[in-house]
Parts: structure tokens; C-alpha cells; sequence
């Protein structure tokens, strides 16, 4: 556990689950940090949650006994050859952004990915998102290729851009 101010950043537990899926359906419908088009229901992301044991860790910032902020691991391909390769995702509460939250959120995903035995994390962000791409670049992640046109939500084509952090 780590804490910081008065954010505490903690593996995440199932009591959680509703105000992670709160979070996330706030970017489902208001950005394009996903290219999820729709809210995700309660049970689809119980199923989710299911997958996010010790080898694939979700964790949470929260303050006080509040959720604010999650991230998580999750495999790159079902493929064995990529089993060191891991995507990371990280969500803030619209209200909790600008406040170093993300960042101890993202810092603390990797090292654990580093403890996990990972050989490199992936994140996959578009273009636009101008504050996911210079958090992930002031962690040492480095952009190894933009997509054009790969995704598409609210009536528009956007750009991915692909980054990589070796872990050593």
C-alpha cells in the first residue's frame, strides 16, 4: 500500500466493483480513453473482475473509504509467446484529475508488473489523449507506433497510439 496526501492506492476488492464500473462508464460515455461506445452493466464487469486475480492486478486509489481512481493489468494476447506482455489501463474520476493521482496509480501498476516478472507493458491510447500519452511518457513509456484511423467513436475516426515500457 502506498499513500500520498490522503490517497491510499490498494489492490482493489469486490465491494469496489460498482464505483470502478462508475468510473469507467464515465469515460465510456464522455471520452475516448476507450473505445467502449456503450456503459458496461454491472455483471459484465463482475465477469471482468473475475480475470483480475494476482497475475493480472487491479488496484485503486481511494480517499477517504472513496474510490477515485483505478488501473489495472490485463494479458496483451491469449497467445503464449506474449505471456510477458501486459496492457495497462488507468481511469480517474473526472473531479480527481490534475492531483498526481494517475501518476502513483500508474507507477505503482508497473512496479508490480516489474514484481510479476513482465518483461514490457503496453498501453494503447489515442491520439487526442494528450494527458494519458505525457503521463505514460514521464513513466518511461515510448511510443512505438500510431495507428491511423483504428478506432472509432462519437461519429469520428481517431488515431491509436501504440506505447511500450521495458521493464527492467
Amino acid at each position: 500500500m502506498m499513500e500520498q496526501n490522503t490517497v491510499t492506492i490498494r489492490n482493489a476488492r469486490i465491494e469496489d466493483l460498482p464505483e470502478i464500473t462508475d468510473i469507467y462508464n464515465e469515460a465510456v460515455v464522455h471520452s475516448l480513453s476507450t473505445f467502449h461506445v456503450y456503459p458496461r452493466t454491472y455483471e459484465v464487469q463482475r465477469e471482468w473482475y473475475a480475470v483480475h486475480d494476482q497475475r493480472y492486478p487491479l488496484m485503486v486509489a481511494e480517499e477517504q473509504g472513496r474510490v477515485v481512481a483505478w488501473a489495472c493489468l490485463s494479458p496483451y494476447s491469449e497467445r503464449e509467446g506474449y505471456q510477458y506482455t501486459v496492457t495497462d489501463s488507468i481511469y480517474v474520476q473526472q473531479d480527481f484529475r490534475r492531483r498526481g493521482i494517475g501518476h502513483d496509480l500508474l507507477r505503482s501498476l508497473t512496479e508490480e508488473a516489474k514484481h510479476l516478472h513482465y518483461h514490457s507493458v503496453i498501453a494503447v491510447i489515442a491520439r487526442v489523449n494528450v494527458v494519458s500519452i505525457r503521463l505514460h511518457e514521464r513513466l518511461g513509456f515510448v511510443c512505438r507506433g500510431i495507428l491511423s484511423e483504428a478506432g472509432f467513436k462519437f461519429g469520428e475516426w481517431v488515431d491509436i497510439c501504440l506505447y511500450q515500457k521495458i521493464l527492467e
